[in-house]
């Protein structure tokens, strides 16, 4: 990494084959899919590339290139349970009737029409929570907001949009 800081394409060059092979046994370990693998693999090599500017020369380059991997695959793995989350949501078997969520069913002139009716903060929190599928703890770190008031603006946002005709979430 020293000589790839210093401008040398050819060590860069193998500097990324080598710890493609150290990441390819940790990814075996931790990211079960193939695919997901590889996508986490890139993901990876992206952030070292981005990143290689930020490496201490006199520091030792493994550990420095596990803390990003690790990062990457704590980033797949929360990737992975909100899509879950939202599967599970979307399935509708445990809600009530008078419940049921239909984000798939919203065009985007239904959401459009949906923001406008909303403040400036209550849009951006709504983009945030339900167009971004971020949680109520990173959207409330976003707009430098307590969970709970999170919460509370969540829950008056979806109590305006269910008091409109044909009101879906």
């Amino acid at each position: 990494m020293r000589s790839a800081q210093e401008g040398d394409s050819l060590s860069y060059k193998k500097l990324l084959e080598e710890i493609c092979v150290i990441l390819r046994a940790l990814l075996a370990v931790k990211v079960f899919d193939s695919d997901d693998r590889e996508d986490v693999l890139q993901e990876i090599l992206i952030a070292v590339h981005l990143s290689k500017h930020t490496f201490l020369p006199e520091k030792s380059f493994l550990p420095w290139l596990s803390t990003i991997a690790n990062y990457k695959i704590i980033d797949y793995i929360r990737k992975k349970e909100r899509k879950k989350k939202k599967e599970f949501i979307l399935s509708n078997e445990y809600l009530p009737e008078n419940q049921n969520i239909h984000l798939e069913d919203d065009s985007k002139e239904r959401i459009d029409e949906i923001l406008t009716k909303l403040s400036e903060k209550q849009r951006l929190i709504f983009r945030l929570l339900k167009l971004e599928k971020m949680s109520v703890a990173e959207t409330a770190k976003i707009l430098s907001m307590s969970q709970s008031a999170v919460k509370t603006a969540a829950h008056r946002i979806y109590k305006v949009i269910r008091l409109r005709p044909g009101g879906k979430l």
